[in-house]
């Protein structure tokens, strides 16, 4: 290819780079036009070059040409000042001097195509946020007369604002608790009632079951997914609350009960395209897919940046640079929002290890956050739309970000416009600013605005955190849960579950839902068992192939009536490992059984079901490897019991 460029257009906000590409070759293909910016060194020191733009051409036949122009804002080439050496700290600004344009199919051979001059401004005010506690130094460009450039260190600006005593001063406004007054969600939908009269209905134990999501594989939602969270108990669901759902993403729709589902090319590879248009076509589908199994979002797509080619996480992350990952991750977002579904923009954020995830602190600038590990989230943010956000497992500057309110809160929502849900990573902990984690302090995660904790097994289990003991001490407010709720609450209205809840879906999505059912197996070669007297049936595990997409098959001669299906697993795994089990009777769903890791001890879970007499098959899905079985056991509802 063959590519000639030049600033087409220089306004006060933005300039346009026109390039013409032509394909010189023999055979046809399509070119990257990548753009970037030299700005200069003032007092902040800046990088050599800067991606700013970036556009792929139509694919070319041999000989043909196109123009493609890329308009750039010029806050995207601004640099944050977080120590107010030019006299404006916690700004974006741009520096006097001169911003030369190189343009190219990569940063190394990009060529310069224009130079202008920019008088001093301030770009954007914001506020100190998340500022590190700890001294330490950081390297600084410093352009020398021969046109090289030396590392010099300069002291890093520590936190000068407690974030502790913002939150305390910025409380959100409590609403009088009402009780139920036969408002139901519909009714803000269409306007009957405003948001604030439907939550002030909502009681303190629902509200804060409400921050509370459920799963792995809640038998809420649809089998062998994430998490359920909204409409998650008999209170919420009487106030016509429904249930929604998120699955593993980011690379196509994970469901651990054995339902088959397209696979993505992962982030990198998607980041490699440079093809916003592609990638957002990509993804249109995606969202699509997602409405068929009924899922409200997909945990994707990752934002995390490239720092070290041995991140555990990369190959679900996008790029090493900021500008690009926040492009590709809006892309993918503007597909999903096409099709009515959504994504959850993760890792928020600084997620650059998964050796000690959970505990790894991040001591992190103010500085390098704005501009490179917050960055691709704040474009996803504002050009997504994104409306879910998922925190990391470990702190930033000392603070676990699933507890930390300048990031949920001064950054995510306040700086950027942000306003959906944010969720935690699963089984996430916190911290007390100066204490170590917990699994049990989930109220500063309400506290800072992270709305929903994932995951539990019972959302209305009381005792499993601090969230009511911290409710009643004080430490806990209603507005602060009120706030929450109507956070998730105006999530669910925008989510397909609202549609399904009012019966509003389309015949047509309706028919495309019904799933063909699968060829019965081979009954004559399956494990026969005849329930006893009493309706009850034992199955040893004994010798069975437990290893992920394994299923066992039975023959089973059962009673009318109401069962408890019970199973006896060990796995040597730790208790973050995801060992699901699904369920199915005669190719119906019956739910599905998400284990944990149990380091070698023996536990037990159950599931319930109704069922006619007579011959039925089952199948029990592993969609992990790790575990070994004892038994099951279907116990009809009077007879003996027979787990004991």
């Amino acid at each position: 290819f063959e590519m000639k460029a030049e600033v087409l257009k220089n306004t006060g906000d933005k300039i346009t780079v026109s390039a013409t590409v032509a394909n010189t070759g023999e055979v046809k293909g399509k070119e990257v036009v990548q753009v970037y910016v030299k700005v200069p060194q003032g007092k902040l020191g800046n990088p050599a070059r800067k991606l700013i733009g970036f556009a792929k051409t139509k694919e070319l036949e041999s000989g043909e040409q196109e123009e493609v122009c890329i308009a750039i804002p010029k806050y995207d080439m601004a640099s944050y000042d977080d120590s107010g050496v030019t006299g404006h700290k916690s700004c974006y600004v741009l520096e006097e001097g001169c911003y030369e344009i190189f343009v190219g199919s990569d940063v190394r051979s990009a060529v310069s195509v224009g130079c202008y001059e920019e008088e001093f401004r301030v770009i954007e005010e914001l506020e100190e946020a998340y500022a590190p506690v700890e001294k330490f130094q950081r390297m600084k460009a410093v352009l020398l007369p021969d046109g090289t450039y030396q590392a010099v260190t300069e002291e890093v600006p520590v936190r000068t604002v407690d974030p502790q005593e913002r939150r305390a001063n910025e409380m959100p406004e409590t609403l009088d608790y009402t009780g139920d007054k036969g408002y139901k969600l519909v009714d803000v939908l269409d306007k009957k009632v405003s948001m604030e009269e439907f939550v002030a209905q909502i009681s303190e134990e629902d509200l804060i079951a409400m921050f509370r999501g459920e799963g792995m594989c809640s038998p809420k939602v649809t089998a062998g997914t994430a998490a359920a969270f909204g409409g998650v108990t008999d209170g919420l669901i009487a106030l016509g609350i429904p249930v929604g759902c998120c699955s593993d993403g980011p690379s196509g729709i994970r469901m651990d009960c054995g339902t088959k589902a397209f696979s993505m090319p992962n982030g990198t590879s998607l980041g490699c395209t440079f093809n916003v248009e592609l990638v957002g076509a990509l993804y249109e589908m995606t969202g699509k897919e997602l409405r068929l199994n009924k899922i409200d979002s997909l945990l994707g797509p990752g934002m995390n940046i490239h720092r070290n080619p041995l991140n555990g996480r990369n190959f679900e992350y996008i790029s090493e640079d900021p500008f690009l990952t926040g492009k590709m991750g809006a892309a993918q977002l503007q597909g999903l929002n096409i099709a009515g579904s959504t994504g959850t923009i993760k890792h928020f954020a600084a997620n650059n290890q998964e050796t000690k995830r959970h505990e790894a602190d991040s001591i992190i600038s103010v500085r390098a956050l704005r501009e490179i590990y917050l960055k691709g989230f704040e474009i996803a943010v504002k050009e997504g739309p994104a409306r879910s956000v998922m925190t990391t497992y470990g702190p930033v500057n000392g603070v676990w970000t699933a507890g930390s309110y300048d990031l949920n809160t001064i950054v995510l929502r306040k700086d950027w416009g942000f306003s959906g849900i944010v969720m935690t990573d699963w089984w996430a902990k916190a911290n007390h600013e100066g204490q170590p984690s917990d699994p049990r302090i989930h109220a500063v995660m309400a506290a800072a605005q992270n709305d929903v904790y994932m995951v539990t097994a019972d959302a209305q289990d009381m005792q499993q955190d601090d969230m009511l003991e911290e409710f009643q001490k004080g430490n806990l407010t209603r507005g602060q849960l009120q706030r929450n709720a109507i956070n998730i609450l105006q999530f669910v209205l925008k989510s397909p579950a609202m549609l399904y809840e009012m019966d509003r879906i389309s015949p047509e999505e309706l028919k495309d839902r019904k799933n063909a059912a699968k060829d019965d197996p081979d009954v004559s070669k399956m494990m026969k068992f005849v329930a006893d007297e009493q309706g009850n049936i034992r199955i040893s595990g004994g010798g069975w192939d437990t290893h992920q997409g394994k299923e066992i098959l039975a023959d089973l001669d059962m009673k009318a009536g109401s069962y408890e299906l019970q199973m006896k697993v060990k796995s040597n795994l730790d208790d973050l490992a995801q060992l699901p089990v699904t369920v199915y009777l005669d190719n119906i769903i019956k739910g599905t059984l998400s284990f944990r890791g149990s380091k070698g001890q023996w536990v037990t879970q159950q599931i319930r079901f109704d069922t006619f007499e007579g011959h039925h098959y089952m199948k029990l899905y592993f969609g992990a490897t790790g575990l070994t079985v004892d038994h099951i056991a279907f116990q009809l509802s009077g007879g003996a019991d027979k787990e004991q």
